[in-house]
């Protein structure tokens, strides 16, 4: 069966306008008017903008990098051909999946127009296909499309030339990423990726199509259910929410809602899409490593740019020029969580906000909170000679990443915000082999009966049911009695309000030896404890387990224990908060008393 692979570039049309371009039309424009043809041309370019000596990009350490690690994510990443070597840094084990950008299509004709496209010759091609990476082209088209449709010969000589491409290096896929499209290209786009897509299955099954859509479907171009017929795979590209012509500086790919009026964000571009019927195992979120720099009227955020000065800025230059971008002047936006620096040149206020490893993990955090099925990246290369990116990676999608304990945990709104309306999701809280995950809940507050979240103890929302929670009945704090929690939530389309915020710790059982005659033989875990309900006792060989309060009053008796029995649940004592006393008798009958500790 042929796989195919859509990918939703969210590049909304307000940002995508006659005279605004997106950032990949915006690049494609400036580095095609250069003309350069070569790796060592634009290694060279390169140098002189960031403001580095180039051979001196691949000095940091990759000791931190695992090369044995393996994804459980996709990692799919543009490679424009302006980034000359920087893939001789690239991590291959974390990057499923690299697009050659770009085939620039001539609306008339469907030929390419680009001088630079080398993917025929091109080193990181090659380099990505030995370390079994799969490789794709990316084609850009970013006016002119009624011409196109218009012409049946130029459909089809871009599609035999796309196949050519393919067949040459034994390529995996075609990217589509047509931009600036109205509604009235609604069906002769949907026409032409059914007919794109019929041709590659036919030259080759396991030919991969893919192609972009914009941050929010303004002009309804884009028929989802038809769409999705042909693909496995979308990928929304979050990036140019605040871009080159923002009236008012912001962050690129804002996690949360930065400004109350201007309410467009990565999880919001989410839910549309899953509204519209895209699962979430299918949707990869594209993310920058680059961000953007205005001057700005005032040294505050948010600020009106002036209009006099816009630029892009990649990870790579911001690491490379820190005399500029140093701490002091590094500041974080807790609304939308993203950093920005501000900074004066010639006396006029700068603000660059771009992510750093922190905004860029809580953003990984969404993707397995969402349950989506990987990310993207715009582009490869803008992180060159930095190490950190790709931890980040292994660290969040691999078979390598660690449990982190302690962590903050908001709704999709994050913590000053709303949630939206029509979110549907799971997620599951992992602590490490031996302990137990514990939540405790700060605030909440959800549309009454309309807007809910349920709590299972354990891995899936298969697990038994801790409690179901709705306007301002707060679970509190809700420890489990293994490994795993899961939360699933869910609202409706009228009324949304603050949502919750929690906090998340692991905790370790009591685990205690019990020793007589100087010999062990009774290894105990009571857990949890301290509880707010229910106490599991683990022990070998218990004859009697009773429970009495400070007072001497028995609470809990069970005397009727199998011989070979190793675990006892205690649920729903509804138990006053204080100390009790857990007692335990051994078939050898010897005993045991641990406190326990009821909280509220």
């Amino acid at each position: 069966m042929k796989k195919f692979i859509l990918f939703l570039l969210l590049i909304s049309s307000v940002f995508i306008s006659a005279q605004q371009k997106s950032i990949q039309r915006e690049q494609s424009d400036y580095y095609q008017s250069l003309q350069l043809k070569t790796d060592s041309q634009f290694d060279s370019l390169r140098s002189a903008e960031n403001n580095l000596t180039y051979k001196n990009q691949h000095a940091e350490s990759w000791a931190a990098v695992s090369s044995t690690c393996v994804l459980n994510k996709k990692v799919f990443g543009w490679h424009p051909y302006w980034n000359g070597s920087t893939y001789t840094s690239y991590q291959w084990n974390l990057l499923s999946d690299l697009c050659y950008f770009d085939y620039t299509t001539s609306p008339s004709t469907g030929n390419n127009t680009n001088a630079s496209f080398a993917w025929n010759t091109a080193s990181v091609v090659t380099t990505a296909k030995a370390n079994g990476t799969k490789i794709h082209i990316c084609a850009t088209m970013f006016s002119g499309h009624s011409t196109f449709w218009a012409s049946t010969t130029a459909q089809n000589t871009f599609i035999n030339n796309i196949i050519a491409l393919l067949n040459n290096r034994q390529g995996n896929g075609v990217n589509i990423d047509f931009e600036g499209m109205g509604s009235s290209d609604k069906v002769p786009f949907t026409n032409f990726i059914t007919n794109l897509n019929a041709a590659l299955n036919a030259a080759n099954p396991n030919y991969q199509l893919s192609m972009a859509l914009y941050a929010v479907d303004w002009s309804g171009v884009f028929d989802m259910p038809a769409l999705s017929a042909q693909a496995d795979f979308f990928t929304i590209m979050g990036y140019d929410y605040y871009y080159s012509g923002s009236a008012t500086a912001g962050p690129t790919a804002p996690l949360y809602n930065f400004q109350p009026t201007y309410n467009y964000t990565l999880p919001k571009s989410i839910t549309y899409y899953i509204k519209q019927g895209a699962p979430a195992s299918k949707l990869l979120l594209g993310l920058p490593y680059y961000g953007r720099e205005w001057e700005t009227t005032t040294n505050l955020a948010p600020s009106a740019t002036t209009g006099s000065f816009t630029s892009s800025r990649t990870l790579s230059y911001i690491n490379n020029n820190s005399a500029t971008y140093t701490t002091s002047v590094k500041k974080w936006e807790g609304n939308c969580y993203s950093p920005w620096y501000v900074f004066q040149v010639s006396g006029a206020w700068r603000q660059c906000w771009i992510d750093d490893i922190y905004s860029m993990s809580r953003k990984y955090d969404l993707v397995n909170q969402r349950g989506l099925g990987g990310i993207g990246i715009w582009a490869l290369g803008y992180d060159n000679g930095m190490t950190a990116y790709w931890n980040l990676i292994q660290d969040k999608f691999s078979n390598c990443a660690p449990i982190v304990c302690n962590d903050s945990l908001f709704d999709m709104g994050g913590p000053t915000r709303n949630y939206y309306d029509n979110e549907k999701y799971n997620y599951t809280l992992s602590a490490p082999t031996g302990s137990f995950v514990q939540l405790k809940f700060k605030n909440f507050s959800t549309e009454l009966n309309k807007d809910t979240l349920w709590l299972y103890n354990g891995p899936s929302i298969t697990s038994s049911l801790i409690g179901v929670y709705t306007g301002t009945n707060s679970p509190g704090t809700v420890t489990s009695t293994g490994q795993s929690l899961t939360l699933r939530f869910k609202s409706d389309a009228g009324v949304n309000t603050f949502g919750f915020k929690a906090v998340k710790t692991c905790t370790a059982p009591t685990i205690v030896t019990y020793i007589q005659n100087n010999e062990t033989f009774n290894e105990i875990s009571i857990y949890p404890n301290p509880t707010t309900g229910d106490v599991n006792v683990y022990a070998s060989n218990m004859k009697q387990v009773i429970m009495y309060d400070y007072t001497g009053r028995l609470i809990y008796s069970e005397k009727n224990i199998i011989s070979d029995e190793k675990k006892l649940s205690l649920k729903k004592l509804n138990l006053s908060p204080g100390i009790y006393f857990l007692q335990i008798t051994f078939s050898n009958n010897s005993a045991l008393t641990r406190k326990i500790i009821y909280k509220d």
